[in-house]
């Protein structure tokens, strides 16, 4: 069976559809017609954030958030979607960078959430995500902040996303309503120990264990490595061609055999029933990709077969 995914008790499907591209890469058109098939198959934890995606060429960050906002009054379905965004990592001004970043500031969090909220057409989100952790700011500022957010009914829980484990435990040390997840990058290949993702921060085996130890929802992002997996034109990136990498894909290839899977599938269905289970957010662009992903995630996996993997992993 799935491992179970909840989020302030509610259950959840077991991906999240990313929506990083959505108005972008995607057109607006075609992201409604992706949103509409995943309700349709029961993926309806929706992904996305405030600064989506401000790298494309000629985009601000607003274009991810208006696609969904429109679509959930197109289509009037609000109450069949568990949404998610983040604030913190959006540039202040058009042409930005990450060095620009609005940041975790009281005053920031408040401004960045409300316009999410006109931007998605919505009076409150499931879930926010303080998005980069922002270390020039007290954590009680940000955790403060962000609890005021549920206070005013602006979204049902907190979370944060690119943190470590230290600074996710010094947060649910806090007074108040407490993280429930925390998204970080994760995928099934581990990087070289000498690795820094920054801005990301890894999902590695300390995050989880302060996740667990909290009873905080894993969330991945960046699972399928932009399609490394799967496509020859799309090499591994080099911090995971490691001395153990080719064993990890060998287990990886064998078990995906086994169950009629692709390796990027067999990587989806492991992550939600590895002991330390975990959340993927899976960006789609095309329906086939979406029902590969949702297929994947609903894939059973022997004890056996999980165990191969993490023996793999490991090795």
């Amino acid at each position: 069976m799935t491992s179970s995914f909840s989020l302030l008790d509610s259950p959840l499907p077991p991906l999240a559809v990313g929506t990083m591209y959505f108005g972008t890469r995607v057109p607006a058109a075609h992201a409604h017609v992706l949103l509409d098939h995943a309700i349709e198959l029961g993926a309806s934890f929706v992904d996305t954030a405030n600064n989506y995606a401000f790298w494309h060429p000629g985009a601000t960050g607003d274009e991810s958030e208006n696609c969904i906002g429109d679509w959930l009054v197109s289509r009037r379905r609000r109450d069949r979607v568990t949404l998610a965004t983040k604030a913190g990592a959006r540039p202040s001004h058009p042409g930005g960078d990450l060095s620009t970043a609005l940041g975790l500031s009281a005053p920031a969090v408040t401004a960045q959430v409300e316009a999410s909220l006109r931007r998605l057409r919505t009076d409150h989100v499931d879930l926010v995500y303080a998005h980069v952790d922002d270390r020039s700011v007290a954590l009680e500022e940000t955790v403060g902040a962000l609890q005021d957010l549920v206070a005013r009914g602006l979204t049902r829980a907190i979370a944060c996303s690119n943190t470590s484990a230290a600074r996710l435990s010094a947060a649910l040390a806090l007074p108040g309503p407490r993280y429930a997840a925390v998204q970080n990058r994760f995928t099934y290949l581990q990087p070289d120990p000498g690795h820094d993702p920054a801005p990301h921060v890894l999902l590695d085996d300390e995050v989880l264990a302060a996740a667990s130890a909290g009873r905080v929802l894993p969330v991945a992002h960046s699972v399928l490595l932009g399609g490394a997996y799967t496509r020859p034109d799309r090499p591994l990136p080099a911090p995971y061609l490691r001395p153990g990498t080719a064993a990890a894909l060998s287990a990886l290839d064998e078990v995906a055999a086994e169950h009629d899977l692709d390796a990027g599938q067999a990587v989806l269905a492991w992550m939600v029933r590895r002991p330390a289970a975990v959340l993927p957010i899976v960006g789609c662009s095309t329906p086939a990709q979406l029902e590969s992903a949702w297929r994947a995630v609903h894939t059973p996996l022997s004890d056996r077969a999980v165990e191969a993997l993490e023996a793999g992993r490991s090795s």
